[in-house]
Parts: structure tokens; sequence; C-alpha cells
């Protein structure tokens, strides 16, 4: 394979150039005996006189170990070899491949440690990230995502919600995790749930490029919810609800005569397509440069939906005074719009009677479009005189076609660094950054006039209503910090000081108006924006020394301050040191032929976490009251508080995580064989917690305040095979794996033993919240009833166990399972095959011991049908199985029958490509490639996906990930 911009230079001298597209290069030599030296990151440099003939053929070999080389950290950069932390370096070539649109899914099953669930089928859906899994309760459990050195917001409003969504994949060189507390600490209180350095491609070379990357890919739905078809639906009301009884005569009328597959109507297969045009070079070797402009259209799975993304990149680095002054001035663009599909359809579409016509028909069978716009939906009357049945909700058509909630947002983000090498003393430069990041997003949402909605709406009857929402979101940042790195013989310093300011600002803004007349509705001119803002203040340092290569030292100091928090406990200092013994550079191992790596890191440090979900907890507040129930009275009449005090605790501070980590990466047969493995364990303590307030202490029953600990432990490992290695032919093979316990060791003040916070709704039931936080017990574990079964093992419907004895089934009943949707061990697996111009690949990933609460199969467990209600539902096939006919006692919801072992592996994505060096005197090189994504899943798991939206493993119904079919093409010119 050609390799394009390699260095050659003539060593001892500045007189060095580029290889060019297909790896050629011309260099005039002082004479034949000068040494030409040939380099390239992550391969062995090649020294050989000028007469040597072997330049004009020359082959790099892949240096295994030698990738990673330099890796990007928390404000700067250090040599794989130097780390004492836990950190992983992912390059661009190591990405999982396939027509990716959400950046994350990049990262998926690539990082021991690192836990990504996707989100729903949606398009442009949001995953949930976790690095070393949860560290806090009621703050943000999300990573601090770090693009180019700026700091990005969390939050951007809604259409851009994740922050990695602002990047165009093809944009993207390497991802950085930062996951001990000697790498992540600097980043101080941020930096509790790890840190994620995206770092975007740069300009290189001397002769300018033009690439392009595109995709065509189709969507198909990998499963739907398992509902009974047309003919079964009527066979089994016969069986169960026969006609002759009162009830059955009843459930028969309802019957239709028509066979209507809804999941068919609306779903379907989505088109796909995606575009990427780079432009690169350098100018004068002085100012390196890259632009690229990308396009995303996405349609989803599900009918209306749609997902349209462009970016804009560009990056320049000038540099100045014989290099001693650099400035990297980086700007993102990205505009997205988005129209969104409830995914609360999928449900109803699944259980709507499947023997009906889905549209409102005239005498001669077309489509009576003055009737909830056409759209069959429950209710009398016809045209104006319909009377929607408010019981039931909108049919599913109505649901898709009758509702237009669209988002459109834009987000920039930018900065200015501007390094400094001072003249005289190269060991020290001075670093500037300037960062923004700015969005914006409108929202529109509403019904059609006429629509079954817009006629259950009593103020505009028959009109409807929609609303604007505007938010505005704006994240700046200053940093400074100075750098001194010295080396004299054997040993090498590094110091580093810097101080940061970041400043948070947000708006919001929502309108209402009536559809017909357009007037807007009740807003309050007072009150239009909440605005709302937050400051970070913060000095840091870091010292890193090493002796000879081997013995590796590293301090780190970050001392933040926050508004969130008051005077007094505002400033927050987290420490960090780390040992690494290079084992592999002494002198019994140096030469070695069999080790090539082998390195102990041994560290301990704190973090810190300051995103608690609201910008003024320590203050006193008022809020507009809306509650009628807080009035007083004077006489015989009430009148409602006009403003009213909000529960608060003027000492809440932070959280701080404590971590300890011992490692060793190791590395064999010249880097054949390589990798880590980590053991960690991370203990958070002062958790923010909602905790019941005594009678007359405060404003509010609950007040979130610091009362909690958890402890979070794991063993990580990575390992990485190249066990095929010749001309033609390369294999390599990479393994990665996450053993991770996580559970709370303090909850409250007194160590109640029976103290819990009860969370997660489920569909039925009142009060309806499934699992527990408690003491001893992993976060989100199951509070369950435990199901009685015959001698057949078949469950007997409201049959559970009186774990409790007194003769009744009640809340004393149900007990705490020690499962949870945390899995025990997760990883992920990848291969890439090369034969000459072939290459082929796949990436997977998996988990074991993650258990999933079959909440559609609670909610659908029975064939007992509400004959008063109006409708008539059909059912999930599982009826068929558990046999349940009656009605639920509502217990029977919480039944641990219901409860599933979600182990799984998944097939991310397979894919066949074929590059093109030459075509005829074309020097450019062209991909073809044809891949698969989301292939298959191995489960016992009963549900559609055992992967889960959301951290609580409550599986309602699930729009479907689709399955992908795309081809790819790649050109440099």
């Amino acid at each position: 394979m050609p390799i394009l911009g390699a260095t050659v230079v003539e060593k001892g001298t500045t007189n060095g150039v580029s290889t060019g597209i297909d790896g050629d290069y011309a260099i005039r030599a002082a004479g034949p005996e000068s040494v030409i030296e040939v380099s390239y990151v992550g391969y062995k440099t090649v020294s050989l006189v000028a007469s040597s003939s072997l330049l004009a053929h020359l082959t790099l070999e892949e240096d295994a170990m030698g990738i990673d080389d330099v890796v990007v950290i928390g404000y700067g950069t250090v040599k794989k070899n130097d780390m004492t932390g836990s950190v992983v370096a992912i390059k661009a070539e190591e990405f999982n491949r396939g027509a990716v649109v959400s950046t994350q899914d990049m990262l998926k099953g690539k990082v021991p440690g690192v836990h990504i669930i996707p989100g729903d089928g949606g398009p442009g859906s949001s995953a949930t990230i976790r690095v070393r899994g949860a560290a806090s309760l009621n703050a943000s459990n999300d990573p601090l995502i770090v693009i180019d050195g700026v700091p990005i917001a969390v939050d951007g409003g809604k259409g851009m919600a994740n922050p990695l969504e602002t990047i165009n994949p093809n944009d993207i060189e390497s991802f950085t995790v930062l996951k001990d507390a000697s790498a992540a600490a600097i980043y101080g209180s941020r930096a509790s749930n790890g840190v994620i350095l995206v770092t975007t491609k740069k300009g290189r070379g001397n002769t300018p490029r033009v690439s392009y990357s595109g995709s065509v890919s189709v969507q198909t739905n990998s499963d739907e919810l398992p509902v009974m078809s047309p003919g079964e639906f009527r066979t089994y009301i016969d069986q169960v609800y026969p006609a002759g009884t009162t009830t059955g005569d009843k459930v028969q009328s309802m019957l239709g005569d028509k066979n209507t597959n809804w999941q068919d109507l609306v779903f379907r297969t989505a088109i796909s397509h995606d575009h990427n045009v780079s432009l690169i070079g350098n100018i004068n070797d002085r100012m390196p440069y890259r632009a690229s402009v990308g396009y995303t259209n996405q349609q989803g799975t599900l009918e209306t939906s749609k997902y349209e993304r462009g970016t804009l990149d560009l990056s320049l680095s000038p540099n100045f005074f014989d290099k001693h002054l650099t400035v990297n001035l980086n700007a993102k663009g990205v505009i997205t719009s988005q129209r969104y599909a409830s995914g609360g359809v999928v449900g109803s579409a699944a259980f709507f009677n499947p023997t009906i016509d889905p549209y409102f028909r005239n005498d001669d069978g077309s489509i009576d479009y003055t009737t909830t716009n056409g759209y069959w939906n429950y209710g009398s009357g016809r045209g104006e005189d319909f009377t929607p049945n408010t019981l039931l909700g909108a049919g599913p058509l109505s649901q898709l076609y009758d509702r237009d909630n669209t988002a459109r947002a834009k987000r920039f983000i930018g900065n200015a660094q501007i390094d400094y090498k001072v003249h005289g003393f190269e060991a020290l430069r001075f670093n500037l950054n300037l960062g923004l990041d700015v969005s914006s997003a409108k929202t529109y949402d509403g019904v059609n006039p006429g629509s079954f909605q817009a006629y259950t709406d009593t103020e505009a009857r028959g009109w409807g209503q929609y609303s604007w929402t505007t938010n505005f979101r704006r994240n700046q940042l200053l940093e400074f910090y100075a750098n001194f790195n010295k080396e004299w013989g054997i040993h090498h310093l590094d110091v580093m000081a810097g101080y940061s300011w970041q400043h948070f600002y947000s708006s919001d803004h929502s309108v209402s108006y009536f559809n017909e007349t357009h007037e807007q509705k009740g807003e309050d001119s007072r009150y239009p924006f909440n605005r709302q803002e937050n400051y970070l203040l913060s000095f840091y340092g870091r010292l890193n020394y090493s002796i000879a290569s081997k013995y590796l030292f590293s301090f780190t100091l970050r001392d933040d301050a926050s508004s969130r928090f008051s005077k007094d406990t505002r400033w927050g200092l987290f420490p960090s040191g780390a040992f690494a013994w290079n084992i592999a550079e002494e002198n019994f191992l140096k030469d070695s032929r069999a080790v090539s790596a082998l390195k102990l890191r041994v560290s301990v440090g704190q973090t810190g976490q300051q995103e608690i979900g609201s910008n003024y907890p320590y203050l006193a507040r008022y809020y507009m009251s809306t509650d009628v129930y807080k009035t007083y009275y004077m006489g015989s009449a009430g009148h409602m508080f006009y403003l009213t005090p909000g529960a608060y605790d003027p000492n809440i501070k932070w959280e701080t995580t404590t971590t300890y980590n011992v490692g060793l990466d190791f590395g064999f047969l010249g880097g054949r064989i390589n990798g880590s493995v980590d053991w960690y364990l991370r203990q958070t303590d002062d958790l923010l917690n909602n905790v019941i307030t005594p009678m007359g202490s405060n404003f509010g029953n609950t007040v979130l305040t610091n009362i909690g600990s958890m402890e979070n432990k794991g063993v990580e490992f990575n390992l990485n095979f190249i066990p095929v290695q010749t001309k033609d032919w390369n294999l390599t093979v990479g393994f990665n794996g996450t053993f991770q316990h996580t559970e709370f060791t303090k909850l409250n003040n007194t160590d109640d033993p029976d103290y819990a916070i009860q969370v997660s709704s489920i569909t039925k039931g009142t009060g309806n919240l499934l699992q527990r936080h408690m003491v001893g017990y992993a976060p989100y574990t199951y509070y369950c009833f435990q199901q009685v079964y015959d001698q057949d093992g078949k469950p007997i419907q409201n049959a559970l166990v009186d774990r409790n004895k007194n003769g009744q089934i009640d809340q004393g009943d149900r007990y705490m399972t020690d499962k949870s949707p945390n899995p025990d061990f997760f990883y992920g697996i990848s291969l890439k095959l090369s034969y000459k111009n072939w290459d082929f690949g796949f990436n997977g990933h998996g988990s074991a011991g993650n258990w999933v609460f079959n909440d559609f199969a609670s909610a659908n467990s029975t064939s007992n049908i509400d004959i008063n209600a109006g409708n008539l539902p059909n059912f999930a096939r599982l009826v068929k199985k558990t046999g349940f006919t009656k009605a639920n006692s509502g217990e029977q919801w919480y039944s641990d029958m219901f409860l599933e072992n979600a182990s799984f592996f998944r097939m991310d994505d397979i894919n066949l490509g074929y590059t093109f060096n030459k075509i005829g005197n074309w020097k450019g090189s062209m991909r073809v490639a044809f891949g698969v994504q989301n292939v298959f899943v191995i489960t016992d798991y009963s549900g559609v996906d055992p992967e889960i939206p959301g951290v609580n493993g409550i599986d309602g119904s699930i729009w479907p990930r689709p399955r992908t079919y795309s081809l790819r093409l790649n050109v440099n010119f």
C-alpha cells in the first residue's frame, strides 16, 4: 500500500520532502554517502545511504507498539512509552467501519471500561456512554467531552443534545479516553466520569490533496413487537370470547372485516446517504490546512422520521519565527434538521385492532378526509360532529401524520491556540487557548387542524395548537498554561502549570399559538425567557519526571471553583499521583526478542463532580406558583401563592471520587502480541441525594444534599494479535473486556439498612416504581414479587409468594432481586484481514450478567379486555404461553417472571472492500466497500432487543434498531 505523507530527510540537515499520493518522492542529497532517513507515524524509521538501491523500492515495517507513539492527553501530548495513567488512544484506522452517522458508534466495543448503550432506532438518537460505570446518583454520569482542546457543554439544546453529534465522523483523527484519576484529574471537577478527548484531522504534506467519502445505505427493521396477526387474533378471540355470552357478543361485535398490519403501515424501508469532501495541504511548509464539508440525509424506519446534518470543519496551523510561534485555528459548524416521530407509536401500532380499516371511508370506498383527516380513530360521529374517545388516544396513523415535531439546530465550536516556544530557551513554552461553543435551536411542535388531537383540545376544538421553543447555549473558554520540558542525560522533566476560566450561559423561550387564528396563547410577557449561567475557575499543574525512561513519576493538582456552590464550599482540590516502571527498558530485558514491552503502572487520585443539574442549588429561591392547592385564605376565599419558596441546602458541595489503579502494559514478539490489563477501585463520597427533610426545617419535603457513597471496582483487559504479517497478507485480531461491579455503600445519615430510594416506572399500576437504590446493591436493582409456578413450570396468574407470611400479598412481599441492568462483564471483538488490495473486517460487542425487565410482557401478559373502554386491542403472542385471561391483581405486573437475563453478543458490522491504487494514468486511489451493520444478535432475551436505551433496563416498547446495508466509496485525488 502506498504511504502518503511519509517524511524523507537528509539526516543532520533541514533538507526534506514528503511522499506523494502514491508513495513517490524525490530528494537531492549532498553526496552518495549522505544518510537518508524515512519515517512515518506507526512505522519503524529506515536510514540508508543515498547510494543505496533500496531507496527506490522501500517498504516500511509496521511498528505495532509505536502506532500510538504520541498520545493526546489533557493540555499536551505524551509518548505512549512514558504514560503512567490508564489511557487508551484509538486512531482513525481502528474505528468501527460502516455507514456511521453517530460519532459515538465508532467507539462501540473498542475501549475496555467504556460501555456504550445505543439509542433506539430513531435517526440521530443519542447513546449513553459510561466510563467505568456510574459515579453519581443524581448528578450527571456522562464523561467530559473535549474537542480539539475545548471542553464541551453537555447540553446543546434540543436537536443538539449530544456533543459528539457536532462532528462528522470523517473528520475525526483519534479518540483518547482518560480513565483513571492520574490521567483525568488534570480536568478536576469535571472528570469523575472519565474524559474523552477528540482530535480532528489537520493539514499535512506539501501537495494539496482532495478526498471524497460517501455512502448510500438501506435500512430495514431488524425485528418488530411480537403481537398476533389478524388471522391469529380472530381465532384467539373465538376461543377466549366465544359468541353466545354477554361479554363474548360485545367483543365479537368489535371485530372488523379487514386484515391490517399496523406495524407494516408505520414502518418503512429507509434510504440514507452521506457525503464528505476534504481538502488538505501545506503552504510553503509553514501553513498546514484542512477543510471539509459533509452532508448526511438519514431517513428513519418509522414513517415521517428524518435527520439531516450539514457539517463544516476548518483547521489552519500557521507557524512563524522558525516554528517557535504556532497558531492552531479550528472551526467546526453543524446544522441539523430533524423531524421526530413519536416512539410511542411503535406500541400503539402493535396493539391496535388488526381487523379494522386504517382509514375512515365514504360510501364509495374513498377516504373521508373530513373526519380526523381520514385516519381511523375511536370516537363517534363524522366530520365536524366527530366526538373523540379521549380515553383511548389517537390512532397510530394520526400519531404519525397529524403531529409535526421538528427541530432545527446550529452549533459552532471553535478555538484559537497560540503556542510560543521561547527563543534561546526552547525548553519553555507558553500556550493560550481561546474557545467558543455556541448553539441555538428552534423547535416546532403542533398538531394539524381537523386531527383527532385537535378535536380533543377543549380550548381550540378542531383547530389544534402549536408551540415554538427556542434554546440558546453559549460556552466560553480562556485557558493559559506554561510548560517546561527538558532532558539532562538520563533525566527527563516535564512541568506544566495553568489557569482556566469557563462561562456557561443558557436561555430558553417557548410560546404557544392557536392553529386557526395563530393567536398567541397566554404568555406572561414579564418572564419570556428562562436564563441561567454558571462559571468555572481553575488553577492546575502537572509534573512528569522520568529516569532513563525506566522509572516514571507523575503528579497533578487542580483547584477548581464553581459558582454552583456557595463561597464556603466553592473550591475543590483534586490531586493525583502515579508511578510506572518500564521493565522492558531494564538491561535484563532491553535486548529481549521475546519481550518487546512491559510496564507496570500504579496510580491514585481524586476527581470531582459539579454537573448537578441545577445552577443555584445553594440559594434560597422562589418560584412562580402553579399549584392550586398552595393557597391561603382570607375569609372564605382561597388565594394561590404568587411565589412559592423552594427547598435548598446552603452547604451543598462537590461530589468527590477517589480512584486507585494498578495496570500492566505488555508486548511480545516485536509487538505481534500486545495489550494491557488494569484493576481499579473508585469510591465516590458526598453523593448528591434527595432526602426527606424534618417537618418545618426546609421549604419542601425533600432536599438535594450531600449524603451517600458508592463503590465501583473492576478489571479491564485489552489484547491484540497479529498472527499473520507477510508482504501480501495481514491479519489483526483484537479483543477487550471489562469485569465490573458497582454498589452503594451509604445513602443516609442514620445508616438505616432498610433505607431505599424507589425509582423507575413501569407501564401498569399507580405509584408503579420497580427499582431501588439501596446500600449493598447496585444502582437500579429490581424490586419484585416472586412468581409461583405450577408443577409443569408454568406461571400461575396472580399467584405470588407470601414472603412476609401475613396471609396476603402486599408490598411487604417484594424483595431485592440482586439483579440489575448493569452487566457483570462486557466486551468487544474486532478482526481486520487484508490480502493485497482486498480488505475484510468485522466488529462486535456484547455483555453478560445484565438483566432486563420485560415491561412489554408485564403490561400485555393477559387477554383481559375492558369492554367498557370501547376498543378491542390486539394481544401479544405471549398470552398463548402464559394462558393469563383474568384481570391482573396489580402485583402481577411486578412479578420476577418478567425479569430476564439479557446477556448478548451483537455483530455490529461486517465489511468487505477493494482498493484501486492506479487506474490508467490516474495516480489517485479509490476504495469501494460493502458493509452490513447490526448484522445479528445472539441472546436468550425474549424481547425485541436486549440493549435497552438509557440506564434502567426497563423495556416498554423499543423502536427497533434497523439493519443497515451500505455501499461506500472513498476517493483520494
